[in-house]
């Protein structure tokens, strides 16, 4: 069995040969380079890490609106924009939105790998959280549900209309077996907006995209940090399959959503801060998630970006331990 088919059963809690053995957000920068410090070779690209480290591999392909050069913020979530003269300014500059600008080099160069199974696509659009965040700052974006409405509905309709242009092209040459909107609307004690606001400013843009995304056979990831046990259930009613990464670290526990929410797809959960703990720690927390891998609908894997704590001989023990598990689920 190969990667994709691997990938596909799962997601259609049928049963594979095997778990996957995945990176889906592979690694930190400073991991990299403490690891080509230790042996690891240098330069190479996510893929070839995937591929050096023969994992099954997965080809992301993030799918940025910003189209052209953006003034920078001031600092780290200060605001890029400051109204809706600015917005406009923007947009007619061609900085955001420029869909005739979004190529998808990566399914180019790995559209073989693609078609004879040994690689899964995947790919990510900004959501209706993230997007507007990105450009209003941290702090006027969570205002502005109350303050300016009007201008968080007008972004995000544009965000739906430059999202249908991109899926238009992109349809017409791969079908991706899943994807994400990149949201980060949770942190470690909950939701940062009420149901009352997703329903009006998200849920009716994920309405106009889904049923697009499922017509075409791609499975439907929410992409959220933070503790999401309250929300995973806004997600599900507005048409999501699934949610990544589980942090543990925020106390999300994959068995309790696996209770409540039995139809739901999984991918993450691994707690990263045992990585580098020993053999006996990362056993213990492949033993809390086989459980729910065997149930199906879930692939166990890093809940985040590997972090630089961790040494090129914890991560290839890490991996050993993985293969070794990923090989009993069937018990």
């Amino acid at each position: 069995m190969k990667t994709r088919e691997r990938i596909q059963r799962i997601f259609n809690f049928e049963s594979p040969d095997r778990l996957p053995v995945i990176e889906w957000a592979v690694w930190w920068d400073q991991t990299v380079k403490r690891w080509e410090q230790e042996g690891l070779p240098r330069g190479l690209s996510n893929v070839e890490l995937q591929e050096y480290f023969d994992l099954d591999v997965l080809v992301q392909q993030w799918i940025s609106p910003r189209t052209g050069p953006l003034p920078a913020p001031a600092s780290h979530g200060a605001p890029i924009l400051q109204n809706l003269e600015d917005y406009e300014a923007c947009r007619r500059a061609g900085s955001i939105h420029d869909a005739g600008k979004i190529d998808f080099d990566f399914f180019d160069r790995y559209a073989r790998k693609h078609e004879e199974g040994d690689a899964a696509f995947w790919f990510t659009l900004e959501g209706f959280f993230w997007f507007p965040r990105t450009l209003l700052g941290i702090e006027p974006h969570l205002y502005a549900f109350y303050d300016r409405p009007e201008l968080l509905h007008r972004m995000n309709q544009d965000q739906v209309d430059f999202s249908l242009r991109i899926l238009e092209k992109l349809f017409r040459r791969y079908r991706p077996e899943f994807m994400t909107f990149a949201e980060d609307l949770s942190y470690n004690h909950g939701p940062m907006l009420s149901r009352e606001l997703f329903d009006e400013f998200l849920v009716p843009c994920y309405r106009q995209l889904i049923p697009l995304l499922h017509e075409h056979g791609v499975k439907v990831f929410v992409d959220s940090d933070g503790d999401i046990s309250e929300c995973l259930g806004w997600f599900r009613d507005a048409g999501f399959d699934g949610i990544l990464p589980l942090e543990r670290m925020a106390g999300v526990d994959v068995q309790s959503l696996r209770e409540r929410y039995p139809d739901m797809l999984f991918l993450g959960a691994f707690d990263k801060t045992v990585m580098h703990r020993g053999e006996a720690a990362i056993r213990r927390e492949f033993e809390r998630l086989m459980p729910v891998a065997r149930g199906g609908g879930f692939i166990p894997g890093c809940d985040h970006q590997t972090p630089p704590e961790v040494s090129l001989s914890d991560y290839r023990l890490y991996l050993k331990l993985y293969r070794e598990y990923a090989g009993r689920i069937h018990g």
